[in-house]
């Protein structure tokens, strides 16, 4: 009887064979990807800290020696100033011993020293201060013009004449005329005419006249100052006399 081969005996083992082989290295494959993926693969968180950089060392130094004490100082006791007495005055033997003792020699007592009054100041009288004169008022300028004008005035009413002749006996003007002038500082007259009429020529020229026949004083110091001349008017009344 003859043997049948090896192969032949096996051959549904041997069919299966490559099965086997392709599913063991498929399982291997699966089983290197499964190891690699878990390897790679980390879910724990990574936390991530921040360091500051450390101080530098502070540097070396040597120790300082500790200070020597020094001694205390010893105050010296400041010497006491003995009080001055004054000196004692000299002390006299008598010359009688004394029947006691007459060894001993007794001492006067001392003699008090004299007191000098001091002489008292002289004063010598003084008169009293002269009191001061009271200041003199300054007179005031407008109030010394006013007088002034008031002056002039009155003497030109003292010297008016009222007109005489005929015509004025038979006219017998009345009225008042008003009449400027113009004086120097001196006094004297500059100018004169008629600021207001009387209508009447015979008074009108006796105005005149009384100017002309006027003697004025000049200025007084503190008037008008500043000024050469200076420009009055005066009223004249003319009323004819009775009889």
């Amino acid at each position: 009887m003859m043997t049948m081969p090896f192969f032949y005996r096996f051959r549904d083992a041997l069919a299966i064979l490559p099965s086997i082989l392709i599913l063991a290295i498929l399982i291997f494959a699966g089983i290197q990807k499964a190891a690699k993926s878990e390897a790679h693969t980390d879910d724990s968180l990574v936390q991530i800290a921040l360091m500051e950089p450390e101080p530098p060392m502070p540097p070396v130094t040597a120790p300082t020696p500790p200070p020597t004490p020094t001694p205390p100082q010893v105050s010296k006791p400041v010497p006491l100033i003995q009080p001055i007495r004054p000196p004692r005055p000299p002390q006299t033997v008598s010359a009688t011993p004394n029947t006691n003792s007459p060894s001993a020699e007794v001492a006067a007592p001392p003699t008090p020293p004299k007191i000098v009054a001091a002489p008292a100041p002289v004063v010598a009288a003084t008169s009293p201060a002269p009191e001061p004169a009271p200041p003199v008022a300054k007179p005031n300028s407008a109030s010394v013009e006013a007088s002034y004008v008031a002056k002039v005035r009155a003497h030109l009413n003292s010297i008016k004449r009222y007109p005489t002749g005929r015509e004025a006996s038979l006219q017998r003007p009345q009225g008042k005329v008003k009449i400027w002038f113009v004086l120097n500082r001196d006094g004297t007259l500059a100018e004169q005419g008629i600021e207001e009429s009387s209508n009447s020529m015979l008074l009108d020229e006796a105005a005149r006249k009384t100017i002309n026949r006027a003697t004025f004083s000049a200025f007084p110091e503190s008037s008008w100052a500043g000024e050469a001349t200076h420009r009055f008017s005066a009223e004249l009344e003319f009323i004819p006399v009775a009889g």
